[in-house]
């Protein structure tokens, strides 16, 4: 079984650093999930691309982290750091959220839709040997048909960007 992780709402910006640090720490894979075609539900596409760009790995899985399954489980990681626009009750339009995989099914909802349960792909990732399970989400504030982001949820992207690149940039160097 995998271990618990914090379980934060929204965090602080002292707060987010050293949560993402630990989770970057490790054997970790990137995943950037969303639809192309749902405005800011793009948030972990776009997020993953400017990584690519950087030259750090990030798997893209359009409409949905069961898309991208079998490189998942293929990865010789021990997290997985799944990034997705997230609807939870109460956040402003591009704050930023961390969940473990514990608090996800209780407080947060994926705004791609799913054609797989996210019970049944957990079981499969922790079935792979991947201990631990996060998602970093952006909150949305438009999930209409569309490409445009709005500007909360890409000065958010940008944010994700440089922090991911800071620790995992840094972590290549040692």
């Amino acid at each position: 079984m995998h271990q618990s992780s914090p379980r934060p709402e929204t965090v602080d910006p002292q707060g987010f650093f050293t949560l993402l640090k630990h989770i970057l720490s490790g054997k970790v894979l990137v995943a950037g999930v969303g639809s192309p075609l749902r405005m800011d539900d793009q948030a972990g596409l776009v997020f993953c691309d400017k990584l690519v760009e950087r030259g750090i790995a990030c798997i893209k899985c359009e409409y949905g982290l069961e898309n991208c399954i079998s490189e998942i489980l293929n990865a010789e990681v021990e997290k997985l750091v799944i990034v997705d626009a997230v609807i939870y009750r109460g956040a402003r339009p591009g704050e930023i959220v961390i969940a473990s995989e514990d608090s996800l099914a209780e407080k947060y909802s994926l705004a791609t839709t799913h054609t797989m349960p996210f019970g049944l792909l957990s079981r499969m990732i922790h079935d792979a040997g991947i201990k631990e399970v996060y998602v970093v989400g952006v909150v949305p504030l438009n999930l209409d048909y569309g490409v445009e982001i709005s500007s909360e949820v890409a000065e958010s992207i940008e944010k994700l960007v440089n922090a991911f690149s800071m620790f995992l940039l840094e972590r290549g160097k040692r």
